[in-house]
């Protein structure tokens, strides 16, 4: 599958029918609906808003003192053990988690100026 999406909503998503044919906005007969306030929103006119989670890919830092004294393969032992703990979706959820969602205008405005939907300090227009 082909697909393409601009962070407005201009991008054509395109996809290969069965027949092999390019086959543009494919299910796109559907109307839009904002993630936030459930507004219909036209063809083209929304925002995309990519969310993506990931765990700090950096290792801690380890002398060669400590390294000489791991036990790697108790260590492995003990980690599959934790493992199998968590269902498929919380080991997924420890690693990487992306989230796609479409906003209308007034909801990417007010998403843009507080995107972790923080408490303000000071009244709009002063932070």
């Amino acid at each position: 599958m082909l697909r393409s999406t601009a962070t407005h909503g201009r991008a054509a998503h395109a996809t290969y029918a069965a027949s092999g044919t390019l086959s543009y906005n494919p299910g796109m007969s559907e109307p839009l609906v904002c993630h936030l306030c459930g507004r219909t929103i036209p063809m083209h006119a929304y925002y995309l808003v990519k969310i993506e989670v990931f765990a700090d890919p950096s290792m801690p830092p380890l002398t060669t003192e400590e390294l000489k004294k791991q036990n790697f393969d108790q260590g492995f032992k003990d980690l599959m053990a934790e493992l199998n703990e968590y269902t498929t979706d919380e080991l997924q959820d420890l690693v990487h988690r992306q989230f796609e969602y479409r906003l209308c205008r007034p909801c990417q405005l007010r998403f843009i100026a507080n995107p972790l939907g923080l408490p303000r300090a000071e009244k709009p227009g002063a932070n």
